[in-house]
């Protein structure tokens, strides 16, 4: 008898691990009514507020014309669903299981959790869309007074919308809180941007009233609204604003010490917490350790997520920092990547061509500014280091296309040593591995392949000769 109860005690455990899973997942299966689809794609998937990376999930789409994928989730997330040239915003809850129905620009949802994605489409439809609201901040025309009572008039459109839904009783409360809590948040920052944007002193009665009391922290602080990823971005951003202000204001203020003080003294609660977190996983993705903002947090965390987020972030600080004077990682030698003749190849393969020389190696997308405009630099350094065993490495994330080359050697002003990521935009083992979702990132390797620098300097024209960088890469040469 106790052997029975045993087994059934075990048979009861499994299967509410098993829930469990289940509950911390979103499946999704659908069908493509339209022809030449071949996958669909889930982009900008931001699962934890306080590091707002999105993330993106493909599921080809099979003969049948259907596709199936399951998305790991713990709380809601918002993003987009892509399928050819439409995209549409998607909020998904764990636990969620629907089935999508899309034809050429529609889309239709069925199953557990489908309304609110049904809503957020009716919203795009009916134009009460984030989109929508965005778009009237770029509305040049508009007075700042016009402005200003468009901008309010659209916050109560998006919210007599959802009252008025048909189905509004079959939407999740925690869907209703966070699309009522991101529409005020949107709402704020669009006023406060318009403004920074004009950098002009706001000319007439409301907009001046409006800026006035989002630019108090005590009016735009409400621990309601860490839930929104836009949130803990738009207040990142406004310290660190009010950061150089300070700074500008009294020279003896160092900016960082600036930034100490309002996130130690100026904010409260839940969101200084968030903050906090936010702040010291984005120093520690730059390499950075903070600890005074470390202490601080350890002192007030209460949040599981923010402590866990936190802790993810410095585990991932102390692998970084092991990999330095160690050979290749397997992160890096597996990362596949494509040259100039599209011939396929292993980072590690690129990298053995390169032995006995010292490697500056830049990742860098044709779309980023500050990547073109360091090539100039890099040219003067390239010159000035002649001589010298030291290869200028450059690997693009642009996806490739049939003029692509030409674009890169024109910019690059060199047609040398050029390969493209094969897995590109952040998802390939190496980005993954650093957490390298910007560019230009540049990294320095010594004549063995030793990994030197994964946060090697800018290179920089008044300082050609003279800087740090330059100095590094003549001592590693000459051992």
């Amino acid at each position: 008898m106790r052997k029975i109860t045993v087994i059934f005690a075990l048979s009861i455990l499994l299967f509410s691990c098993t829930n469990q899973e289940e509950d911390k997942q979103v499946i999704i299966n659908g069908k493509i009514l339209s022809e030449n689809i071949k996958n669909v794609k889930f982009s900008e998937i931001i699962t934890n507020p306080i590091v707002i990376r999105g993330q993106e999930y493909i599921t080809k789409v099979d003969s049948s014309e259907q596709f199936s994928i399951n998305i790991p989730i713990e709380r809601l997330v918002i993003g987009k669903i892509a399928v050819g040239n439409s995209k549409h915003s998607i909020c998904l809850l764990p636990g969620d299981e629907y089935f999508i129905e899309i034809d050429s620009d529609t889309i239709s949802y069925k199953g557990k959790g489908a309304e609110k994605n049904n809503f957020l489409y009716a919203t795009e439809k009916n134009a009460t869309n984030d989109k929508a609201f965005k778009s009237i901040a770029r509305n040049k025309e508009l007075s700042p007074t016009d402005f200003v009572k468009a901008m309010k008039d659209f916050k109560q459109k998006r919210l007599y919308f959802l009252d008025a839904y048909p189905n509004k009783n079959d939407l999740e409360p925690e869907f209703l809180k966070f699309y009522k809590i991101q529409t005020q948040v949107i709402y704020e920052n669009q006023i406060r941007n318009y403004v920074d944007k004009n950098e002009t002193q706001p000319d007439s009665p409301e907009l001046n009233e409006e800026y006035l009391k989002l630019n108090q922290l005590s009016n735009i602080m409400d621990d309601q609204k860490v839930i929104s990823a836009f949130y803990i971005a738009y207040l990142n951003r406004f310290l660190s604003k009010k950061g150089r202000k300070m700074s500008k204001k009294d020279t003896s203020l160092k900016y960082a010490d600036a930034i100490h003080s309002l996130l130690i003294d100026s904010i409260r609660g839940k969101t200084q917490e968030y903050i906090l977190a936010s702040r010291i996983c984005d120093l520690l993705a730059f390499n950075s350790y903070d600890t005074l903002l470390l202490n601080k947090f350890k002192e007030i965390e209460k949040d599981s997520l923010a402590s866990r987020t936190v802790n993810m972030a410095l585990n991932k600080y102390y692998e970084k920092q092991a990999l330095i004077g160690q050979p290749l990682h397997p992160a890096f030698a597996e990362t596949l990547l494509a040259d100039t003749a599209n011939n396929q190849l292993s980072f590690g393969e690129m990298m053995n061509k390169y032995k006995g020389n010292v490697v500056f190696l830049d990742i860098w997308a044709l779309s980023c500014g500050p990547c073109r405009a360091t090539k100039p630099y890099e040219r003067k350094m390239k010159e000035h280091l002649s001589g010298l065993p030291i290869e200028f490495v450059y690997i693009t994330e642009d996806f490739h296309s049939d003029d692509l080359w030409g674009k890169i050697f024109k910019i690059s002003l060199t047609k040398q040593n050029h390969y493209r990521m094969i897995n590109n935009r952040g998802s390939s083992k190496l980005t993954k591995f650093m957490n390298i979702y910007y560019v230009p990132c540049y990294m320095i390797f010594d004549k063995q392949g030793n990994l030197i620098d994964f946060m090697a300097d800018r290179p920089n024209i008044p300082k050609i000769g003279k800087s740090k960088l330059e100095k590094t890469l003549k001592e590693l040469a000459k051992k």
